[in-house]
């Protein structure tokens, strides 16, 4: 997919995202809702693959992941007030488990849960998908306190 436009590339990283967490969803949950797809997607382009390409593969893993968890979070947040509170969609409701906040749209847990995704699914999906797929140039590379721990293996 080299030489495809940058906003192409997007709304393919876009599509993807949305689609592998509409799937983790229905694996958990058996069901899940086209806001949750629209979210992912937006999530995954602007807050799970930017960070690094921002600041570059250098930027701390942990560092990575804590700043897109708080972005998701953020996102979930905002999303769940307006599908579910303010539009009574009722896609979801964390408001009587222990540990729930903004409006019972977020929850600890889930927050963890987020991080989790997070770091071991969602940035290196998307980094997969910008050195394989659409063959950027750099390897991508993951580092914590300055040491490498992880390298993306040469196509």
């Amino acid at each position: 997919m080299k030489g495809l436009t940058p906003f192409f590339r997007k709304i393919v990283l876009f599509l993807l995202c949305g689609f592998l967490y509409f799937a983790i969803e229905i694996i958990y949950r058996g069901y899940s809702h086209v806001s949750m797809f629209l979210l992912a997607g937006l999530l995954g382009v602007f807050f799970i693959d930017t960070p690094n390409n921002i600041f570059g593969f250098q930027l701390d893993y942990l560092l990575q992941v804590f700043i897109s968890t708080f972005f998701c979070v953020l996102g979930e947040g905002i999303t769940g007030y307006m599908v579910n509170v303010k539009m009574g969609l009722n896609v979801w409701d964390y408001s009587r488990l222990f540990g729930s906040f903004f409006y019972g749209q977020c929850n600890v847990f889930f927050v963890i849960i987020w991080m989790i995704l997070i770091a071991f699914v969602g940035i290196p999906f998307c980094d997969a998908y910008n050195y394989y797929v659409c063959k950027d140039e750099e390897i991508p590379y993951y580092q914590i306190l300055g040491k490498k721990i992880f390298q993306f293996p040469p196509r």
